[in-house]
């Protein structure tokens, strides 16, 4: 007997226990999940800053290849802010980028863009010689390199127009050079050149009795000698075989045109003077015969 309530007793506690756990199932609080912290705001890498401003505007104006535009932006800014360790950094580095670029231009003959770039440095050196010390070169050595590439320049242009008959054209980028260069070496030697190629090419002419042309040659060759005269020392003509060649050359066409008067050609007459009035327009001579024949032409068209 007593057994059994030791067994009834054991049982009625386990049916207690259970009972208890789930309750406590029951009334168990959820878990609360923590409201996520925003997350913290951070400068965005594209996004300028205020004091990096006139830096981004001289960038851009750098890599669209507006160099005189960027300095510009460089010298309002150190006029505000004179300390700017920043702006005074990236001003000497496109200074510096500057001169070299005009530099390398030199040296490969590509002498408009280094005539371009020293003159920007010139037109802005004095502005920035005394905003910042340290620069590596001088206003000096910049007018000695423009005064170099100048020179190239224009001897690239003349020998251009040699090349291609241009006379005239060498004759006066010559004279320009001379006059910012005077005594320069190469420079009389183009000269020289110039007035070889003339008398040569009036001479090939006159064999060719092309004597209109030939005279054209040897006029220019005569008109210009005075302006070269220092340096006709080394040719192997001189001033008077160029007059007698042109004595020559006006001759015959004035035998042409009185050949074209005679058969009646006035028109033909008065073209073949003219062209002789081209390098010899002292003639008076043939200015009369064309007087006359022009007033003769004129009677027959009334």
């Amino acid at each position: 007997m007593r057994q059994q309530k030791f067994v009834l007793a054991g049982l009625l506690a386990a049916f207690l226990g259970l009972s208890l756990f789930g309750a406590c199932s029951i009334f168990k609080h959820k878990e609360v999940t923590p409201e996520a912290k925003p997350p913290e705001k951070t400068a965005g890498k594209g996004v300028i800053q205020p004091e990096d401003q006139p830096l981004a505007e001289a960038n851009q104006a750098l890599d669209a290849g507006h160099y005189a535009q960027a300095l510009d932006i460089y010298k309002t800014w150190l006029d505000r802010q004179p300390d700017n360790k920043k702006i005074q950094a990236a001003s000497r580095e496109s200074l510096e980028k500057i001169k070299t670029r005009a530099d390398q231009a030199r040296i490969q003959g590509r002498y408009n863009l280094a005539i371009d770039s020293y003159n920007l440095l010139l037109k802005n050196y004095d502005y920035f010689s005394r905003a910042l010390s340290d620069l590596s070169f001088s206003s000096g050595e910049v007018r000695q390199n423009l005064k170099e590439s100048r020179l190239g320049n224009y001897l690239n242009q003349i020998d251009q127009s040699l090349k291609v008959r241009k006379y005239e054209q060498a004759s006066n980028l010559l004279l320009e050079a001379l006059k910012e260069n005077p005594g320069e070496a190469s420079l009389k030697k183009q000269a020289e050149r110039l007035l070889t190629e003339l008398k040569s090419s009036g001479d090939q002419s006159l064999t060719d009795r092309d004597f209109a042309q030939a005279g054209r040659y040897y006029g220019l060759a005569k008109k210009i000698w005075p302006k070269f005269k220092a340096s006709t020392g080394g040719l192997t003509f001189k001033l008077e075989d160029l007059k007698a060649a042109i004595r020559i050359c006006s001759q015959q066409l004035t035998n042409q045109g009185m050949l074209e008067y005679r058969k009646g050609n006035l028109k033909g007459a008065i073209s073949v003077w003219e062209s002789l009035l081209a390098f010899d327009p002292d003639n008076d001579q043939i200015k009369k015969a064309i007087e006359t024949a022009r007033a003769q032409l004129q009677q027959i068209k009334s």
